[in-house]
C-alpha cells in the first residue's frame, strides 16, 4: 500500500466567499491554532502578508516571532497557497523550499462559503514527512484550524 501524500478538509463558513477570504488572510487572530506546542496558550497575534513571498506568522506574549509559513500565490477571493513550515517536532522549518504545501481554496455556497483545505508534498520534509503528515490531522491540527474558523465565521456574521 502507497503512503498517503495529503489530507484534505473543509467546512462551510457562515460567511459570503469575499468576507470568508478576508477572514483567513486579514485576521488568522480570530483562528489560528498554534502548532508550536504550549504557545498557543500565550499567543499574542497572529498575521499572513497577504502577497508573494509574505510570511504567516505568530507572536507570544513575549514578543518573540515564529513564522509557520510562506505565501506562494494567493488570488483573493478564491485561494491562498502556502509552504508549511512545522517540522514533524513543531519547529520552524527556515527553508520553505523543504517545507510541505497547503492550498485553502474558498468555494460559494449559496450565502455560505466552503472552505476547503488541501495538505500536500509531505515528502519535501524528507524522511520524517508522515509525521508531519499524521501532526496536521490530529485534532488539534487542521480539524481544529477549521472549527475555529468556523467559530470566527459565526461571530462576524
Amino acid at each position: 500500500m502507497a503512503p498517503e501524500t495529503e489530507c484534505r478538509f473543509d467546512g462551510l463558513l457562515n460567511l459570503p466567499r469575499a468576507r470568508a477570504f478576508a477572514l483567513f488572510v486579514d485576521r488568522p487572530d480570530l483562528w489560528w491554532s498554534s502548532p508550536f506546542g504550549d504557545l498557543h496558550k500565550e499567543l499574542a497575534d497572529a498575521g499572513i502578508e497577504p502577497l508573494v513571498g509574505g510570511s504567516c506568522y505568530e507572536v507570544g506574549q513575549a514578543g518573540h516571532q515564529k513564522v509557520w509559513g510562506t505565501v506562494l500565490s494567493i488570488e483573493s477571493p478564491l485561494y491562498v497557497r502556502l509552504a508549511w513550515q512545522v517540522s514533524q517536532d513543531g519547529d520552524v522549518i527556515a527553508d520553505p523550499a523543504t517545507a510541505s504545501r497547503v492550498v485553502v481554496s474558498f468555494r460559494e455556497a449559496g450565502e455560505k462559503t466552503l472552505v476547503e483545505i488541501v495538505h500536500s508534498e509531505f515528502l519535501r520534509h524528507g524522511e520524517r514527512g508522515g509525521e508531519v503528515l499524521d501532526r496536521v490531522r490530529q485534532e488539534e491540527g487542521w480539524p481544529r484550524i477549521i472549527e475555529n474558523l468556523q467559530i470566527a465565521a459565526d461571530k462576524m456574521k
